[in-house]
C-alpha cells in the first residue's frame, strides 16, 4: 500500500507532484477539522495560518526541486481540418446603410 502511495505522488520523472500534495494536504487539514467538530473539540488555533505554514512548506520543497509542479506544457501541433469537415459560409448582403422610414403615430 505504501508503494502505491509513493507512486501516486510521484510524476513520471520521479520528482514529488507539488498539485497531489497540496491537494492531499488541504483534504487532511479539513478532514481534521470534522474529525474535531465531531467530538465537539474546539481548536484555539488559527487553520487559515496553519495552510499558510503548509503552503510555504511546499514552496520551499518546490525551490529545492523535491516537489514539482506538475510536469511540461505541450502546444498542440497545428493540423489540417480533412475535407468533410470543411465549414461551407453562405455571404450576405449588407443593408446597414439603408435607412427605412417609420411611420410616426399622431
Amino acid at each position: 500500500m505504501l508503494k502505491k502511495l509513493n507512486y501516486t505522488l510521484k510524476n513520471a520523472d520521479g520528482s514529488y507532484s507539488g498539485k497531489v500534495i497540496a491537494g492531499l494536504l488541504s483534504l487532511l487539514i479539513v478532514l481534521i477539522q470534522q474529525v474535531l467538530s465531531a467530538f465537539g473539540i474546539k481548536f484555539t488555533g488559527d487553520w487559515n495560518a496553519i495552510a499558510a505554514i503548509v503552503n510555504t512548506v511546499l514552496t520551499i520543497l518546490g525551490m529545492l526541486g523535491i516537489v514539482s509542479g506538475g510536469g511540461v506544457v505541450e502546444a498542440p501541433s497545428p493540423t489540417k481540418a480533412p475535407e468533410s469537415d470543411t465549414i461551407k459560409v453562405t455571404e450576405v448582403p449588407d443593408t446597414t446603410d439603408k435607412v427605412t422610414e417609420v411611420p410616426q403615430s399622431k
